[in-house]
């Protein structure tokens, strides 16, 4: 799983690598009046938050009592400055578009109030017409028609000519005032991209746009910086220490061999392999027990070994590691010449020391466990 391992590592730094610039530059920021000293103070934070979380990670049991409780508060305290630090970074950013965005509505506005002035003005005019045309119409209903009452009716009509045509001059000054509201709209396109899809969901839910810009900086706060902390942990969770790393192959092969049912079967207890693992590890130089034990002198042993399974002896075992070390007597020298370069059913690399039923009662086949894979799997632990 070392993909996973780097992966997490990768992630870790990218994170990290950018709260802490989103931090450190919002921080100066916040702090204009010292930006450099500030950033400069920010970046040295950061980068001990991470080495502090990495240290509580790798020495957790190590450390004690008031230490421990310090580092943690500090990391936490730490994260707590580097969100708002990030916070303040975005703030910024949206602070730099807002100010855009109202100058580009100041201009809209006065346009706009331009129109609505026009159309009132236009929706009087109209008003006034429409009494003109009822008045006279009412007179002219009477019957009583003289010069004077034409020379009313003409004067009203040059009044109603005049009122249509300061309409019409307010109709193009409307028009005139909507190219422009238009004209600064495409000359800010670029500027409404960037806000557009928060614009589009303050309307969606009838909030204000810097309010809605708000929430989403609360989560990305929330979740940064507290996110790289946890990557940095996990990463130092995957990284294992040599000792580590040979307990835990140790172990696993113990818990492998204990399942073979081996060391029940030879007496010897998982715990009891570990600690005597250990004490060869540890123990060295010439007072060395181990070295100083009386040596046992062993007999020599023949185990007999048929390789065919025929019930003839091929050969026998005379160092207890199920391998023919002395072949069969004259009288089978033909036979055995045949033989030598054949080798027992569990000694082939195909052979599958998983199923114990296959060779836990055949004493060469323990004895070949013992002296070769058993032999192998230590030699892989202290490798490591």
């Amino acid at each position: 799983m070392n993909w996973l391992k780097y992966l997490v590592g990768l992630s870790a730094i990218l994170v990290a690598g950018c709260a802490a610039f989103f931090s450190v530059t919002g921080l100066g920021v916040l702090f204009s009046g010292a930006s450099t000293a500030v950033m400069v103070m920010a970046s040295s934070l950061e980068f001990a938050k991470l080495v502090a979380a990495t240290y509580l990670k790798q020495k957790w049991d190590d450390i004690q009592g008031f230490n421990k409780w310090y580092l943690v508060s500090a990391v936490a305290l730490l994260m707590l400055i580097t969100s708002a630090g990030i916070f303040g970074y975005l703030s910024n950013a949206f602070q730099a578009q807002s100010l855009q965005l109202q100058q580009v509505d100041r201009e809209i506005w006065v346009h706009q109030t331009k129109i609505d002035q026009n159309t009132i003005q236009i929706t009087q005019l109209s008003t006034q017409i429409t009494e003109f045309n009822t008045n006279q119409g009412k007179i002219l209903d009477g019957g009583k028609v003289n010069s004077r009452l034409i020379r009313s009716i003409d004067n009203r009509d040059k009044q109603i000519s005049k009122i249509n045509d300061k309409i019409s001059d307010l109709q193009t000054q409307n028009a005139e005032e909507t190219q422009k509201i238009n004209e600064i709209k495409i000359s800010n396109l670029d500027l409404e991209k960037e806000v557009g899809g928060f614009r589009f969901v303050a309307e969606a839910f009838g909030v204000e746009l810097k309010n809605v810009v708000k929430f989403f900086i609360f989560l990305i706060v929330i979740v940064f910086d507290p996110l790289a902390v946890a990557l940095i942990i996990a990463f130092n969770g995957l990284i294992e220490t040599k000792k580590q790393k040979r307990g835990r192959l140790l172990g696993e092969m113990m818990e492998n061999d204990q399942k073979l049912g081996l060391y029940e079967v030879y007496g010897d207890t998982k715990e009891s392999i570990i600690e005597n693992n250990s004490q060869i590890t540890e123990v060295s130089g010439k007072n060395s027990p181990l070295e100083e034990e009386t040596p046992i002198i062993v007999e020599k042993i023949r185990i007999p070994i048929d390789l065919d399974g025929d019930g003839t002896i091929d050969g026998y075992d005379t160092d207890n590691d199920g391998i023919i070390d002395e072949w069969s007597p004259d009288g089978h020298q033909e036979r055995a010449s045949g033989k030598r370069n054949l080798l027992p059913y569990y000694a082939r690399t195909d052979f599958d020391w998983e199923d114990k039923s296959k060779w836990i009662n055949d004493q060469n086949a323990v004895n070949y466990w013992l002296k070769y894979k058993k032999q192998q799997q230590e030699d892989l632990v202290k490798k490591y």
